[in-house]
């Protein structure tokens, strides 16, 4: 396959991949250091406790299953949950993990644009303020952000090149990304059905077998988790039993309440929440696990049918929150959302416009980059469905940016180019 025909730029040099990879490799490793601390925050103790359940054979209680997220993050930490010197080396883990997100975007990118378009953003994702903020914690989103990006890097070569090693790569890395943050079984669902319809496109038939082989093998990796989560909780294709306070709070009508989501502590003990939720949370968390995810299912099925134009404007601050952070309820806003206003907003506004003219000229856009914006797009969409924070928005930021760049290189530059 020519370059002329693909699309594909020349490798020149590596090195603005690789210094930009070390920088953040280092970055983060000084932030897990200055920031360790004995003190567990966020959801760094359900993750460690899963990863101890782990080493000792199990993952839940059997005889109170909960599921709050896949088992992809807990197994990486089995080695590091025994002593805080473990907590340290779990988090200078993160800068192995960041530094290999950074090095796959500038792989991907310098496929489909140029050395300083890879390089932007193989920086930019290093930087980005919601993985500054947390990624030094013990938390999933440098995992994440390796298994996207290596999904995003192996998935263009499969689909361009179709041998069997780049399939399975690209298998292996979505089906852990999906082990790490669940909803992404669902993304694979939603795109496998997208993929038998895309089989209608003759000239796209043979890449698009090999996505459906790629989703197939990434979903077959998760199979050993969803029948361990079907014999625990007697459901099929249970990929967490958490959706259910999820939705509670996406679909709270309460004066005052936009769908932000708030801890169990929040709506038992604030003196703007308790009064509307402490007696119901106090009775559901008396409840089994499942018992108590039906319960909250069927509250915010019953507040849906009865405002279900609130719910609407609920779901229009949450996308509000999935790029910015912001509004949400209850709460003074943070100076800090101005630097995801400075990170998001732009891609966004660049990534409609390429959007509308990669539409226009659909055929200029390789199969693999628009099968990559499907993917984003479900995974948006559904994400907007339950409340959300910029952590959520990130994960397909380097997907956003190959869109983008893709379309730029096909259409802008082209006739940029032709011009002269």
């Amino acid at each position: 396959m020519s370059s002329s025909s693909s699309g594909v730029s020349t490798f020149r040099t590596h090195l603005p991949g690789i210094i930009a990879a070390i920088t953040i490799l280092f970055i983060y490793a000084v932030l897990a250091i200055l920031r360790h601390s004995e003190t567990l925050i966020w959801d760094e103790g359900r993750y460690l406790t899963y990863a101890k359940n782990l080493t000792q054979g199990f993952y839940v209680d059997s005889a109170d299953p909960d599921f709050v997220n896949g088992p992809g993050y807990p197994i990486v930490l089995m080695p590091f949950c025994w002593s805080t010197q473990g907590w340290l080396m779990a988090r200078l883990l993160n800068a192995v993990l960041m530094a290999g997100a950074s090095g796959f975007v500038w792989l991907t990118l310098r496929q489909y644009a140029s050395a300083g378009w890879a390089a932007a953003g193989a920086w930019i994702i290093g930087l980005h303020p919601s993985l500054l903020w947390i990624g030094f914690s013990i938390m999933t989103e440098p995992l994440t952000m390796f298994c996207l990006t290596g999904f995003m890097w192996s998935f263009c070569f499969a689909l361009r090149i179709g041998t069997w090693r780049w399939i399975i790569t690209a298998a292996l890395f979505l089906g852990w990304l999906t082990l790490t943050r669940v909803f992404f079984g669902h993304v694979i669902v939603a795109c496998a059905v997208m993929g038998l319809v895309l089989l209608l496109i003759r000239e796209w038939r043979v890449q698009i077998r090999r996505a459906l082989l790629i989703l197939a093998g990434a979903f077959f990796l998760c199979t050993p988790y969803l029948f361990h989560t079907w014999q625990k909780t007697g459901q099929v294709l249970c990929w967490s039993t958490n959706s259910g306070e999820l939705l509670y709070w996406m679909c709270s009508v309460n004066e005052g309440e936009n769908g932000h989501w708030f801890r169990y502590s929040d709506a038992k003990e604030d003196p703007m929440l308790a009064g509307k939720h402490a007696a119901f949370f106090t009775a559901a968390l008396k409840k089994p696990a499942l018992e108590r995810e039906a319960l909250f299912k069927q509250v915010a099925v019953a507040n849906f049918r009865a405002n279900p134009v609130q719910v609407g404007y609920n779901w229009l601050c949450n996308l509000s929150r999935l790029a910015f952070g912001f509004p949400r309820s209850h709460q003074v806003e943070e100076l800090r959302y101005v630097a995801f206003i400075i990170a998001n907003g732009p891609l966004i506004l660049l990534a409609g416009i390429m959007g509308l003219l990669g539409l226009w000229r659909w055929r200029t856009v390789p199969v693999e980059v628009w099968f990559l914006m499907g993917f984003t797009a479900f995974y948006l969409g559904g994400s907007s469905l339950a409340p959300s924070l910029p952590r959520y928005f990130v994960p397909v930021y380097p997907l956003l940016m190959l869109g983008i760049a893709a379309v730029w290189k096909n259409n802008v530059v082209w006739q940029l180019k032709k011009m002269d």
